[in-house]
């Protein structure tokens, strides 16, 4: 697929030096009508190939990713509906504070969450729990103040699910 990517921009660079050397469009334009069937061929055929490839490459792309990537976290765990929304959440919101390799945000103002949450708690349940206190009752500590009810009900269940699953991962 690479090697596709980059065939294709050879080609347009060769089109591009070609085009130059006949002295611009305009000097190509006057060639073209000079030159031999065989020529004119080959220039068609030029064109056809750079189409063609023009059209491979996003195609094979899109057939590349096929899979979903939003439900792959990090370290391989896969993500539910509700996780998948809890990242959405939490980087909205959490992650201008909270440094989490899950969400790719590296912040100083509040906890690490993957060693806070992923490293000093066991259980799945217990991680989900302490995140879903800090969210509705707020956290004093560290450099800053985290405010209480930042996120509320179901959100609040969204975010607390997703840091349980990635954190420490």
């Amino acid at each position: 697929m690479v090697i596709a990517f980059v065939l294709f921009w050879v080609l347009v660079g060769f089109a591009v030096f070609f085009t130059a050397i006949r002295g611009g469009p305009r000097g190509a334009r006057a060639s073209l009508h000079t030159e031999s069937t065989p020529s004119r061929r080959l220039v068609a055929i030029g064109v056809i190939l750079l189409f063609a490839l023009g059209l491979s490459i996003p195609t094979l792309v899109i057939a590349a990713n096929k899979d979903h990537k939003a439900s792959v976290g990090v370290g391989g765990v896969h993500l539910n509906a509700q996780q998948q929304k809890g990242r959405e959440l939490f980087a909205r919101s959490c992650a201008v504070c909270h440094t989490l390799a899950a969400v790719k945000s590296v912040a100083r103002t509040g906890p690490n969450l993957d060693v806070r949450v992923g490293e000093q708690i066991a259980t799945p349940a217990g991680r989900k729990a302490l995140v879903l206190s800090a969210i509705t009752e707020g956290r004093a500590r560290g450099l800053g103040q985290m405010p209480a009810l930042l996120y509320q009900g179901k959100e609040a269940e969204q975010v607390a699910d997703f840091v349980a699953a990635v954190a420490g991962h």
